[in-house]
Protein backbone atom coordinates (compact mmCIF):
# COMPACT_ATOMS: atom_id res chain seq x y z
CA UNK A 1 0.00 0.00 0.00
CA UNK A 2 1.33 3.43 -0.93
CA UNK A 3 2.41 5.78 1.86
CA UNK A 4 -0.24 8.34 0.86
CA UNK A 5 -3.00 5.75 1.30
CA UNK A 6 -1.64 4.85 4.71
CA UNK A 7 -1.55 8.53 5.61
CA UNK A 8 -5.25 8.76 4.75
CA UNK A 9 -5.93 5.85 7.12
CA UNK A 10 -3.83 7.45 9.87
CA UNK A 11 -5.74 10.73 9.54
CA UNK A 12 -9.08 8.90 9.52
CA UNK A 13 -8.10 7.09 12.71
CA UNK A 14 -6.91 10.29 14.39
CA UNK A 15 -10.08 12.20 13.51
CA UNK A 16 -12.33 9.33 14.59
CA UNK A 17 -15.22 10.00 12.21
CA UNK A 18 -15.17 6.73 10.26
CA UNK A 19 -13.95 6.08 6.68
CA UNK A 20 -13.36 9.21 4.62
CA UNK A 21 -15.47 7.80 1.82
CA UNK A 22 -18.51 8.41 4.04
CA UNK A 23 -17.52 11.96 5.10
CA UNK A 24 -19.69 14.96 4.22
CA UNK A 25 -18.68 18.61 4.01
CA UNK A 26 -19.05 19.09 7.76
CA UNK A 27 -16.57 16.26 8.43
CA UNK A 28 -13.98 17.96 6.24
CA UNK A 29 -14.62 21.28 8.01
CA UNK A 30 -14.00 19.54 11.34
CA UNK A 31 -10.79 17.99 10.00
CA UNK A 32 -9.58 21.41 8.82
CA UNK A 33 -10.24 22.86 12.29
CA UNK A 34 -8.52 19.96 14.04
CA UNK A 35 -5.43 20.23 11.81
CA UNK A 36 -5.24 23.97 12.51
CA UNK A 37 -5.52 23.33 16.24
CA UNK A 38 -2.77 20.68 16.25
CA UNK A 39 -0.34 22.07 13.67
CA UNK A 40 -1.22 25.81 13.36
CA UNK A 41 -1.44 25.18 9.61
CA UNK A 42 -4.69 25.91 7.78
CA UNK A 43 -5.64 23.40 5.07
CA UNK A 44 -8.79 24.37 3.20
CA UNK A 45 -11.75 22.01 2.81
CA UNK A 46 -11.14 21.86 -0.95
CA UNK A 47 -7.49 20.86 -0.39
CA UNK A 48 -8.55 18.08 1.97
CA UNK A 49 -11.22 16.86 -0.41
CA UNK A 50 -8.66 16.63 -3.20
CA UNK A 51 -6.30 14.62 -0.99
CA UNK A 52 -9.03 12.16 0.03
CA UNK A 53 -10.27 11.76 -3.55
CA UNK A 54 -13.60 13.55 -3.13
CA UNK A 55 -12.64 16.00 -5.87
CA UNK A 56 -10.81 15.06 -9.06
CA UNK A 57 -7.40 16.72 -9.29
CA UNK A 58 -4.57 15.89 -11.66
CA UNK A 59 -1.61 16.98 -9.54
CA UNK A 60 -0.06 15.29 -6.52
CA UNK A 61 -0.54 16.80 -3.03
CA UNK A 62 1.98 19.50 -2.15
CA UNK A 63 4.68 18.79 0.41
CA UNK A 64 3.08 21.42 2.66
CA UNK A 65 -0.19 19.48 2.67
CA UNK A 66 1.57 16.17 3.31
CA UNK A 67 3.64 17.66 6.13
CA UNK A 68 0.57 19.09 7.88
CA UNK A 69 -1.40 15.83 7.57
CA UNK A 70 1.60 13.81 8.79
CA UNK A 71 2.04 16.09 11.79
CA UNK A 72 -1.67 15.76 12.56
CA UNK A 73 -1.27 11.97 12.41
CA UNK A 74 1.49 12.15 15.03
CA UNK A 75 4.67 12.30 12.95
CA UNK A 76 7.31 15.01 12.59
CA UNK A 77 6.63 15.50 8.87
CA UNK A 78 5.88 13.64 5.64
CA UNK A 79 9.37 12.14 5.29
CA UNK A 80 9.17 10.80 8.82
CA UNK A 81 5.79 9.22 8.08
CA UNK A 82 6.98 7.84 4.74
CA UNK A 83 10.11 6.29 6.22
CA UNK A 84 8.10 4.79 9.08
CA UNK A 85 5.72 3.28 6.54
CA UNK A 86 8.58 1.75 4.54
CA UNK A 87 10.05 0.21 7.68
CA UNK A 88 6.74 -1.29 8.73
CA UNK A 89 6.25 -2.84 5.27
CA UNK A 90 9.78 -4.23 5.09
CA UNK A 91 10.14 -7.94 5.82
CA UNK A 92 13.65 -9.12 6.41
CA UNK A 93 14.77 -12.31 4.63
CA UNK A 94 16.84 -14.51 6.91
CA UNK A 95 20.45 -14.65 5.62
CA UNK A 96 22.22 -17.88 4.87
CA UNK A 97 23.91 -19.17 7.95
CA UNK A 98 27.65 -18.82 7.87
CA UNK A 99 30.19 -19.90 10.40
CA UNK A 100 30.57 -17.15 12.99
CA UNK A 101 34.00 -15.66 13.55
CA UNK A 102 34.89 -15.05 17.16
CA UNK A 103 36.41 -11.62 17.80
CA UNK A 104 38.17 -10.98 21.10
CA UNK A 105 36.22 -8.75 23.50
CA UNK A 106 38.90 -6.03 23.60
CA UNK A 107 39.02 -5.81 19.81
CA UNK A 108 35.24 -5.53 19.62
CA UNK A 109 35.27 -2.69 22.15
CA UNK A 110 37.96 -0.81 20.22
CA UNK A 111 36.03 -1.21 17.01
CA UNK A 112 32.88 0.11 18.71
CA UNK A 113 34.73 3.19 19.97
CA UNK A 114 36.13 3.79 16.50
CA UNK A 115 32.72 3.60 14.81
CA UNK A 116 31.20 5.89 17.48
CA UNK A 117 33.96 8.44 16.97
CA UNK A 118 33.55 8.42 13.20
CA UNK A 119 29.77 8.78 13.50
CA UNK A 120 30.10 11.72 15.88
CA UNK A 121 32.58 13.42 13.56
CA UNK A 122 30.24 13.00 10.60
CA UNK A 123 27.34 14.48 12.58
CA UNK A 124 29.44 17.51 13.52
CA UNK A 125 30.59 18.00 9.92
CA UNK A 126 27.03 17.75 8.58
CA UNK A 127 25.83 20.25 11.21
CA UNK A 128 28.46 22.84 10.33
CA UNK A 129 27.87 22.31 6.61
CA UNK A 130 24.15 22.86 7.13
CA UNK A 131 24.79 26.00 9.19
CA UNK A 132 27.14 27.36 6.53
CA UNK A 133 24.61 26.98 3.72
CA UNK A 134 23.24 30.34 2.55
CA UNK A 135 19.67 31.24 3.50
CA UNK A 136 17.06 32.15 0.91
CA UNK A 137 17.60 35.32 -1.10
CA UNK A 138 14.42 37.40 -0.94
CA UNK A 139 15.18 38.72 -4.44
CA UNK A 140 14.26 35.25 -5.77
CA UNK A 141 10.67 35.66 -4.58
CA UNK A 142 7.74 38.01 -5.15
CA UNK A 143 4.69 38.66 -2.97
CA UNK A 144 1.85 41.15 -3.43
CA UNK A 145 -1.89 41.38 -2.81
CA UNK A 146 -5.10 43.22 -3.65
CA UNK A 147 -8.42 43.50 -1.81
CA UNK A 148 -11.70 42.73 -3.54
CA UNK A 149 -13.49 45.62 -1.75
CA UNK A 150 -12.07 49.07 -1.14
CA UNK A 151 -13.81 49.12 2.25
CA UNK A 152 -16.26 47.07 4.31
CA UNK A 153 -16.36 43.55 5.76
CA UNK A 154 -15.93 40.70 5.11
CA UNK A 155 -13.26 41.32 2.50
CA UNK A 156 -11.28 38.90 0.37
CA UNK A 157 -7.59 39.39 -0.36
CA UNK A 158 -5.96 37.87 -3.44
CA UNK A 159 -2.27 37.10 -2.87
CA UNK A 160 0.03 36.87 -5.91
CA UNK A 161 3.36 35.17 -5.33
CA UNK A 162 6.37 33.50 -6.91
CA UNK A 163 7.81 30.86 -4.57
CA UNK A 164 9.02 28.08 -6.85
CA UNK A 165 12.57 28.28 -5.44
CA UNK A 166 11.49 27.09 -2.01
CA UNK A 167 13.32 23.83 -1.37
CA UNK A 168 11.39 20.57 -1.44
CA UNK A 169 12.45 20.03 2.18
CA UNK A 170 10.62 23.21 3.29
CA UNK A 171 6.89 23.88 3.46
CA UNK A 172 5.44 27.01 1.88
CA UNK A 173 3.04 29.26 3.79
CA UNK A 174 1.27 32.59 3.73
CA UNK A 175 0.61 34.23 7.09
CA UNK A 176 -2.21 36.76 7.00
CA UNK A 177 -0.93 38.87 9.89
CA UNK A 178 1.75 39.31 12.56
CA UNK A 179 0.61 36.05 14.20
CA UNK A 180 2.60 33.53 12.14
CA UNK A 181 0.93 30.66 14.01
CA UNK A 182 -2.14 31.42 11.89
CA UNK A 183 -0.74 30.52 8.50
CA UNK A 184 -2.09 28.91 5.35
CA UNK A 185 -0.32 26.15 3.49
CA UNK A 186 0.22 26.99 -0.18
CA UNK A 187 1.55 25.22 -3.27
CA UNK A 188 4.98 26.74 -3.97
CA UNK A 189 4.50 26.17 -7.71
CA UNK A 190 1.15 27.97 -7.84
CA UNK A 191 0.82 31.73 -8.29
CA UNK A 192 -2.27 32.82 -6.34
CA UNK A 193 -3.95 32.27 -2.99
CA UNK A 194 -7.15 33.86 -1.65
CA UNK A 195 -8.05 34.54 1.99
CA UNK A 196 -10.99 36.16 3.74
CA UNK A 197 -10.48 38.84 6.39
CA UNK A 198 -13.43 39.02 8.75
CA UNK A 199 -12.26 41.96 10.87
CA UNK A 200 -10.86 45.42 10.09
CA UNK A 201 -7.23 46.10 10.95
CA UNK A 202 -3.73 46.79 9.78
CA UNK A 203 -1.94 43.54 9.00
CA UNK A 204 1.52 42.48 7.87
CA UNK A 205 1.18 39.49 5.54
CA UNK A 206 4.17 37.18 5.08
CA UNK A 207 5.38 34.68 2.49
CA UNK A 208 7.28 31.96 4.38
CA UNK A 209 9.46 28.91 3.80
CA UNK A 210 9.23 26.85 6.95
CA UNK A 211 9.82 29.40 9.72
CA UNK A 212 11.74 31.85 7.51
CA UNK A 213 10.01 34.99 6.26
CA UNK A 214 10.85 35.54 2.58
CA UNK A 215 8.70 38.55 1.76
CA UNK A 216 6.19 40.69 3.65
CA UNK A 217 3.93 43.66 3.04
CA UNK A 218 1.17 45.58 4.79
CA UNK A 219 -2.57 45.22 4.24
CA UNK A 220 -5.23 47.53 5.65
CA UNK A 221 -8.85 46.35 5.86
CA UNK A 222 -11.12 49.33 6.48
CA UNK A 223 -14.59 49.26 8.04
CA UNK A 224 -16.54 51.88 6.02
CA UNK A 225 -17.42 53.87 9.14
CA UNK A 226 -18.71 52.23 12.32
CA UNK A 227 -19.02 48.44 12.34
CA UNK A 228 -20.47 46.28 15.13
CA UNK A 229 -19.47 42.63 15.46
CA UNK A 230 -20.02 39.62 17.70
CA UNK A 231 -16.71 37.76 17.40
CA UNK A 232 -16.33 34.10 16.45
CA UNK A 233 -13.48 31.57 16.77
CA UNK A 234 -10.59 32.15 14.37
CA UNK A 235 -11.51 31.29 10.79
CA UNK A 236 -15.28 31.34 11.43
CA UNK A 237 -17.71 34.03 10.33
CA UNK A 238 -18.63 36.62 12.98
CA UNK A 239 -22.07 38.18 13.37
CA UNK A 240 -22.18 41.63 11.76
CA UNK A 241 -24.57 44.43 12.67
CA UNK A 242 -25.49 47.08 10.12
CA UNK A 243 -24.64 50.70 10.79
CA UNK A 244 -28.36 51.45 11.14
CA UNK A 245 -28.75 48.78 13.83
CA UNK A 246 -26.01 50.21 16.06
CA UNK A 247 -26.60 53.94 15.48
CA UNK A 248 -28.73 55.65 18.12
CA UNK A 249 -29.28 59.31 19.00
CA UNK A 250 -25.72 60.58 19.45
CA UNK A 251 -24.02 57.23 20.10
CA UNK A 252 -22.97 53.87 18.63
CA UNK A 253 -24.27 50.93 20.70
CA UNK A 254 -24.74 47.17 20.63
CA UNK A 255 -27.60 46.91 23.07
CA UNK A 256 -28.98 43.98 25.03
CA UNK A 257 -32.18 44.18 22.95
CA UNK A 258 -30.18 43.97 19.70
CA UNK A 259 -28.32 40.88 20.92
CA UNK A 260 -31.54 39.18 22.00
CA UNK A 261 -33.08 40.00 18.61
CA UNK A 262 -30.30 37.88 17.04
CA UNK A 263 -30.67 35.23 19.77
CA UNK A 264 -27.20 35.97 21.17
CA UNK A 265 -27.31 34.74 24.77
CA UNK A 266 -25.69 36.65 27.63
CA UNK A 267 -25.63 33.64 29.95
CA UNK A 268 -23.70 31.72 31.07
CA UNK A 269 -20.88 33.06 28.86
CA UNK A 270 -20.69 36.62 27.59
CA UNK A 271 -20.36 37.33 23.87
CA UNK A 272 -17.35 39.44 22.90
CA UNK A 273 -18.62 42.59 21.20
CA UNK A 274 -16.37 44.78 19.07
CA UNK A 275 -17.01 48.22 17.62
CA UNK A 276 -14.60 49.27 14.84
CA UNK A 277 -13.92 52.45 12.94
CA UNK A 278 -10.92 51.80 10.69
CA UNK A 279 -10.09 54.32 7.99
CA UNK A 280 -7.30 55.56 5.74
CA UNK A 281 -6.28 58.24 8.24
CA UNK A 282 -3.34 60.48 7.43
CA UNK A 283 -1.25 62.76 9.61
CA UNK A 284 -2.01 61.35 13.08
CA UNK A 285 1.24 60.05 14.59
CA UNK A 286 1.82 58.04 17.76
CA UNK A 287 4.24 60.55 19.35
CA UNK A 288 1.96 63.64 19.17
CA UNK A 289 -1.83 63.36 19.35
CA UNK A 290 -4.96 63.73 21.50
CA UNK A 291 -7.72 61.16 21.63
CA UNK A 292 -11.13 61.65 23.24
CA UNK A 293 -14.08 59.32 23.62
CA UNK A 294 -16.88 58.29 25.98
CA UNK A 295 -17.89 54.72 26.77
CA UNK A 296 -20.36 52.76 28.86
CA UNK A 297 -21.31 49.14 29.47
CA UNK A 298 -24.74 49.20 31.04
CA UNK A 299 -24.76 45.43 31.67
CA UNK A 300 -23.41 43.88 34.87
CA UNK A 301 -25.38 40.67 35.38
CA UNK A 302 -23.88 37.17 35.59
CA UNK A 303 -20.27 37.00 34.40
CA UNK A 304 -20.32 40.70 33.48
CA UNK A 305 -19.91 41.77 37.13
CA UNK A 306 -16.54 43.43 36.37
CA UNK A 307 -17.80 45.10 33.15
CA UNK A 308 -14.35 44.84 31.58
CA UNK A 309 -13.74 46.65 28.32
CA UNK A 310 -10.80 47.81 26.21
CA UNK A 311 -10.25 50.81 23.96
CA UNK A 312 -7.70 50.32 21.19
CA UNK A 313 -5.91 52.80 18.98
CA UNK A 314 -4.72 50.90 15.91
CA UNK A 315 -1.52 52.21 14.37
CA UNK A 316 0.48 50.83 11.46
CA UNK A 317 1.97 47.67 13.00
CA UNK A 318 1.52 49.00 16.54
CA UNK A 319 -1.24 49.21 19.12
CA UNK A 320 -2.50 51.05 22.19
CA UNK A 321 -4.83 49.15 24.54
CA UNK A 322 -6.53 51.08 27.34
CA UNK A 323 -8.37 48.83 29.86
CA UNK A 324 -11.40 49.73 31.97
CA UNK A 325 -13.39 47.89 34.63
CA UNK A 326 -15.40 48.48 37.75
CA UNK A 327 -13.23 49.72 40.66
CA UNK A 328 -13.35 46.37 42.49
CA UNK A 329 -11.85 44.57 39.46
CA UNK A 330 -8.76 46.72 38.73
CA UNK A 331 -6.47 43.99 40.11
CA UNK A 332 -6.50 42.24 36.72
CA UNK A 333 -5.84 44.89 34.07
CA UNK A 334 -3.18 45.31 31.39
CA UNK A 335 -2.23 48.54 29.60
CA UNK A 336 -0.28 48.63 26.32
CA UNK A 337 0.98 51.86 24.77
CA UNK A 338 3.08 51.67 21.59
CA UNK A 339 5.88 49.54 22.99
CA UNK A 340 5.14 49.86 26.71
CA UNK A 341 3.17 47.16 28.52
CA UNK A 342 2.25 47.19 32.23
CA UNK A 343 -0.06 45.04 34.34
CA UNK A 344 -1.85 45.80 37.57
CA UNK A 345 0.34 43.24 39.33
CA UNK A 346 3.37 45.54 39.03
CA UNK A 347 1.83 49.01 38.54
CA UNK A 348 -1.04 50.96 40.12
CA UNK A 349 -3.78 50.91 37.49
CA UNK A 350 -6.61 51.68 39.90
CA UNK A 351 -7.31 54.90 37.99
CA UNK A 352 -8.84 52.79 35.22
CA UNK A 353 -11.65 51.64 37.50
CA UNK A 354 -14.96 53.44 37.04
CA UNK A 355 -18.75 53.15 37.27
CA UNK A 356 -19.43 51.88 33.77
CA UNK A 357 -23.22 51.89 33.88
CA UNK A 358 -22.85 55.62 33.18
CA UNK A 359 -20.93 57.35 30.41
CA UNK A 360 -17.20 57.49 31.22
CA UNK A 361 -15.04 60.20 29.66
CA UNK A 362 -11.64 59.05 28.35
CA UNK A 363 -8.81 61.24 27.15
CA UNK A 364 -5.32 60.26 25.98
CA UNK A 365 -2.66 62.88 25.25
CA UNK A 366 0.80 62.29 23.84
CA UNK A 367 3.36 65.08 23.43
CA UNK A 368 6.90 64.27 22.32
CA UNK A 369 6.37 60.60 23.29
CA UNK A 370 5.16 61.44 26.83
CA UNK A 371 1.72 59.82 27.03
CA UNK A 372 -0.99 60.44 29.68
CA UNK A 373 -4.28 58.68 30.29
CA UNK A 374 -7.26 60.46 31.87
CA UNK A 375 -10.48 58.85 33.14
CA UNK A 376 -13.27 61.32 33.90
CA UNK A 377 -10.70 64.15 33.80
CA UNK A 378 -8.45 62.48 36.41
CA UNK A 379 -4.92 61.34 35.52
CA UNK A 380 -4.93 57.52 35.64
CA UNK A 381 -1.41 56.76 34.36
CA UNK A 382 1.49 58.22 32.43
CA UNK A 383 4.58 56.81 30.74
CA UNK A 384 6.83 57.29 27.73
CA UNK A 385 6.29 55.35 24.50
CA UNK A 386 9.29 53.45 23.13
CA UNK A 387 8.38 52.08 19.69
CA UNK A 388 9.26 53.87 16.43
CA UNK A 389 6.77 56.57 15.48
CA UNK A 390 4.03 55.48 13.07
CA UNK A 391 0.59 56.62 11.89
CA UNK A 392 -2.68 55.93 13.73
CA UNK A 393 -5.28 54.45 11.38
CA UNK A 394 -8.33 53.51 13.46
CA UNK A 395 -10.09 52.79 16.74
CA UNK A 396 -11.62 49.66 18.22
CA UNK A 397 -13.70 48.97 21.35
CA UNK A 398 -14.05 45.58 23.02
CA UNK A 399 -16.89 44.79 25.41
CA UNK A 400 -17.95 41.72 27.36
CA UNK A 401 -21.62 41.92 26.45
CA UNK A 402 -23.51 45.11 25.49
CA UNK A 403 -21.67 48.42 25.21
CA UNK A 404 -21.63 51.79 23.55
CA UNK A 405 -19.40 54.73 22.53
CA UNK A 406 -19.89 58.37 21.64
CA UNK A 407 -17.97 61.59 20.97
CA UNK A 408 -14.88 59.89 19.53
CA UNK A 409 -12.26 62.29 18.18
CA UNK A 410 -8.59 62.17 17.21
CA UNK A 411 -6.65 65.45 17.16
CA UNK A 412 -3.22 66.44 15.90
CA UNK A 413 -2.54 70.19 15.77
CA UNK A 414 -5.23 71.69 13.53
CA UNK A 415 -6.18 68.28 12.14
CA UNK A 416 -9.31 66.65 13.64
CA UNK A 417 -10.92 63.30 12.82
CA UNK A 418 -14.39 62.71 14.27
CA UNK A 419 -15.53 59.08 13.99
CA UNK A 420 -18.87 58.78 12.24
Amino acid sequence: MKAAEKLKEAVEERLGRGPSGEWNNYDFERLSEEILSVTSVSLSVSTLKRFFGKVKYGSSPSLTTLNALSEFAGFADWRHFESSTVKSDYKETPPDKKPSILIPMKARQLRGYLYSGISLLLIVLVFFYWKSMPSYDSADFSFSSKTVLTRGLPNSVIFDYEASRIKDSDSAFISQSWDIRRKFAIDKNARHHSSIYYYPGYFRAKLMAGEQVLKEHDIQITSDGWLGVVTAPWGERPLYFSKAEITTAGSIEVSEDLLLRYKVSLHPDLPEIRLFNQDNLKGFYTDNFEFETEVKSGFSAGKAACQRMEILLQAKNDILILPLSRPECVGDLFLAAFGVGVGSQEEDLSGFGSELNEWVKIKVTCLDRQIRFFVNDKLAYQTRITNPVTEIVGVQYRFEGPGGVRNTRLISGEKVWAAH
